[in-house]
């Protein structure tokens, strides 16, 4: 027993390890004291075995019995078990010393963990106050599109100041990746979590900007006061119920008919929104961003002047005449734009009216300013 007892030691003591945590190592080393609390009992027994083959060789010599040496019931001589014995003695220093090594760099791990733990529960928790302010902004009804402006542009320039401290935490992520550590209890937040957050508020800010700077170009070349952009701001958010800067179709319905827009609820006027539908989402994304809205409004709210627009080209084309003829549209327009008049035009029913006259003028209010013509 004895002999086996030395070889599974032997064994035990060179065997490798691989931890992650101070629990893990910290686990080892209180199994290796409690081994060695117990090399005592195993020197006693060490050293009653040596003294019986002592004690058998003395009575050997004494009384000159041949062969009485040998032993019938094992190959081990004591001189294997001696040779056994000093490794396993050792052995036992050195694994102490390989624990104490792998204790440091545990100790050393969990300082880099703690480190950038307190840092990025502290860039964390910014990143998203950031952004949710910078969202705020953009949703908010809350002074002139110029105020909103500057108060992106200190978020930009507060954000770049911050810069500091993500190269900071880089730094300690870089020691983190060569002490091979993966998992860190101490935060919610990794590297690559507070890059992308990093990313996300810039391009937030940076696409808020440019959309106040459009809608600011938009205002002032389109004639519309705050008030009418403060009304199309506020129907907006309130049907951009998950806060995401833009509408879903159904959600851009019902939003146009709180502004009064009249949708109807007939062929015609699923026709007629999948028209404006087209205008405002002309990639077919399945969403209408808040800049597409702002234009569609804008030509909406101006839209009297627009019609009136076309209504005279009309009238040009049309030599002052009321209405206008098929054969005029073809010959005045390119092909595809004259057959889509033609296809749309309501049939002239005013007086003098020749065949297949034409009411152009009914069919410019309906368009509402189209683009197309």
């Amino acid at each position: 027993p004895f002999n086996n007892w030395l070889d599974g030691t032997r064994e035990d003591l060179v065997d490798m390890f691989i931890v992650h945590t101070m629990e893990e190592i910290q686990g080892l080393m209180d199994a290796h004291a409690a081994f060695k609390a117990t090399l005592g009992e195993a020197d006693k027994e060490y050293n009653s075995i040596v003294n019986l083959v002592r004690e058998v060789e003395s009575i050997v010599k004494q009384f000159q019995i041949p062969g009485g040496l040998e032993n019938p019931y094992t190959t081990l001589t004591a001189l294997d078990l001696t040779k056994k014995w000093s490794d396993v003695r050792q052995l036992v220093p050195q694994r102490d010393g390989t624990l104490q090594a792998e204790l440091r760099k545990q100790q050393n791990n969990e300082l880099l963990r703690r480190q950038f733990a307190e840092k990025a529960n502290a860039v964390g928790p910014w990143i998203e106050r950031q952004l949710d302010a910078v969202t705020a902004i953009g949703l908010g009804l809350q002074g002139t599109l110029e105020d909103q402006l500057h108060r992106l542009k200190e978020y930009e320039q507060a954000v770049y100041q911050y810069k500091v401290h993500l190269e900071e935490l880089e730094k300690i992520h870089q020691a983190v990746q060569e002490g091979m550590i993966f998992e860190n209890r101490y935060t919610q937040y990794t590297m690559e979590t507070l890059r992308v957050g990093w990313e996300q508020l810039l391009t937030s800010i940076n696409r808020n900007i440019n959309e106040t700077e459009n809608q600011i170009l938009t205002r002032d070349s389109k004639g519309i006061t705050q008030e009418q952009l403060n009304e199309f701001r506020s129907s907006f958010n309130h049907f951009d119920k998950n806060r995401t800067g833009r509408l879903a179709p159904d959600e851009f319905k019902s939003c146009l008919v709180s502004l009064g827009y009249s949708i109807g609820k007939d062929r015609q006027g699923d026709i007629d929104f999948q028209r404006i539908l087209a205008i405002v989402d002309p990639n077919s994304s399945g969403y209408v961003q808040f800049d597409a809205f702002l234009d569609f409004m804008t030509r909406e709210s101006t839209d009297t002047d627009t019609a009136e627009q076309v209504i005279d080209s009309f009238r040009i084309l049309a030599g002052d005449k009321p209405y206008i003829l098929a054969d005029e549209l073809r010959r005045e327009l390119p092909p595809d734009q004259a057959e889509y008049c033609i296809q749309r035009m309501p049939p002239y029913k005013g007086p003098n009216a020749q065949p297949g006259a034409l009411d152009y003028r009914s069919f410019s209010t309906a368009l509402y300013g189209e683009s197309d013509l």
